[in-house]
């Protein structure tokens, strides 16, 4: 028999035995309760017996001897619980229940995850966007020892508008796929045929063409592209191919550029620009300055399709050092997202370094301002221009045309000028190619089509090219005065205005 055992029958013996003897109880015998162990209720031996040895709570892990610390536990004053206790007076645990973290320097942290704990089956909260990490607070530590609270560092809450508590800004229409799904079919039976009659047999009816591309049915990218898919499968052609053999001049460079898309057309405009002849600084200006991170991803991985190769290695090839430096944190799509807040504290500090890269010192540190300019969204760009212009007295404008020259001042200051007022530097854009000598018809096609894409945009452009323009016209009127024939009525329809 098992020692102890056999030491619970000598103090508990079964009855029927005489007294004193095995069989009976002892005089002043108790019958112990029911489930009783074998072991002292006190938790200490009975008298003339010798001690036992308590087994490990082997389903709790209770360490023997000390609580072990480390640099990374907090002191014993900081426990949640309290301190620890001392070695043999161990207590089953508390549920483990997170500790909010403190307000950080730069926003509200997220909140406290009241529901979340290690006997709950519900997972970590979702996060709301799943592009920005949630920092989640560590898991508590073995039960029976010191559990080590939540420490939330400064560095896990970025600056508000530097990627987290910041929605992203979206896609444009026309960059993400996943817009496709949301954007009703339209029946293009009729519009087919009619494309395909107007380029049979001899010559074009390019009218019908501008009619038909130019409809408001199609002014969603989407639907222009289930146009252009349904004429393909119909008649098992191309209609960009068709469209090169059947027109010229503007009137087949503005066709083009419309049945592409605006991601697509991007990346050809890219693509031209780029070409060994010379780089076209501003259709590079165009497509890849002041757009949002997600349509610089986008423009960036339909390059690396369409070409075949890295949109950062062909820039580094035909520009010069400093302006590749611009572009390389232009793709590295990093831009305060639209939504990020304007925080004074933080204006002040990069207008105080703006200074510091420009006037501050001989010779303009252009790394520093591009930093600057190409980090900030626009609400950004624009409140440091009004702040430098308060605290230096001279507006960054000047100070950007006196320390710099040639492309690099040419990118900075479209930067700038499209966030202090963006409907009046559209509007320039549009005068400036038209009324050129030589007129700059494929600048001007590029930027008019991609502002069909984007209509309250266009029309802001429309009535501030009223007010800012030269000759102080309606853009329409300025198209009449300018251009003629098809090409005419095509640049009308494209700005959404008619006969």
């Amino acid at each position: 028999m098992d020692p102890q055992k056999q030491q619970y029958y000598n103090k508990y013996p079964p009855a029927g035995g005489p007294p004193g003897q095995p069989g009976q109880p002892q005089p002043g015998y108790q019958r112990p309760p029911p489930g009783a162990s074998y072991y002292s209720p006190t938790g200490s031996p009975a008298p003339g017996q010798p001690p036992y040895q308590q087994s490990p709570y082997s389903s709790y892990n209770v360490p023997q001897g000390p609580p072990q610390t480390s640099q990374h536990q907090y002191q014993p004053q900081q426990y949640p619980s309290g301190p620890p206790q001392t070695p043999g007076q161990y207590t089953l645990p508390q549920p483990y229940t997170p500790q909010q973290p403190q307000q950080g320097q730069y926003g509200q942290p997220p909140a406290p995850y009241t529901q979340w704990g290690p006997s709950s089956q519900q997972g970590p909260p979702p996060s709301a966007y799943s592009q920005v990490p949630t920092p989640y607070p560590p898991p508590p530590q073995q039960y029976g020892g010191p559990q080590v609270a939540p420490q939330w560092s400064q560095s896990q809450y970025p600056e508000p508008g530097y990627g987290y508590g910041v929605p992203p800004t979206p896609a444009s229409p026309g960059y993400d796929l996943a817009q496709r799904a949301f954007v009703a079919p339209v029946d293009t039976s009729a519009d087919v045929e009619t494309l395909r009659k107007a380029m049979k047999g001899m010559g074009c009816d390019e009218t019908v063409l501008i009619r038909v591309l130019t409809s408001s049915k199609y002014e969603n990218p989407w639907t222009m592209a289930q146009l252009v898919g349904d004429y393909n499968k119909r008649f098992i052609r191309d209609l960009a191919k068709d469209i090169e053999s059947e027109t010229r001049g503007g009137v087949e460079t503005a066709l083009l550029a419309l049945i592409r898309g605006p991601l697509e057309q991007d990346v050809r405009v890219l693509i031209k620009a780029l070409d060994r002849a010379g780089t076209d600084e501003d259709a590079l200006m165009d497509v890849l300055l002041c757009r949002s991170n997600a349509d610089i991803r986008a423009i960036s991985a339909e390059y690396r399709r369409l070409k075949g190769n890295d949109l950062l290695v062909d820039i580094k090839d035909d520009v010069d050092d400093t302006l590749f430096r611009l572009y390389s944190m232009v793709l590295s799509a990093t831009r305060a997202e639209d939504a990020a807040p304007v925080i004074n504290s933080d204006i002040d500090h990069k207008v105080t370094e703006l200074q510091r890269a420009t006037e501050g010192t001989i010779g303009a540190n252009a790394v520093s301002v591009a930093q600057i300019f190409t980090n900030s969204n626009s609400a950004q760009l624009n409140a440091m221009s009004r702040t430098y212009e308060r605290m230096y007295h001279r507006s960054l404008e000047e100070v950007i045309e006196k320390e710099f020259r040639g492309d690099m001042e040419d990118a900075l200051l479209y930067m700038l000028e499209n966030a202090i007022d963006r409907a009046r530097f559209d509007a320039k854009r549009l005068e400036r190619p038209l009324y050129k000598t030589p007129r700059k018809d494929r600048l001007l096609i590029n930027r008019v089509v991609s502002l069909y894409w984007n209509r309250p945009r266009q029309d802001a452009a429309k009535s501030a090219y009223q007010i800012h323009s030269s000759a102080r016209t309606s853009l329409r009127a300025a198209f009449r005065s300018v251009l003629s024939g098809d090409y005419e009525d095509l640049m009308v329809a494209l700005i959404r205005e008619r006969k």
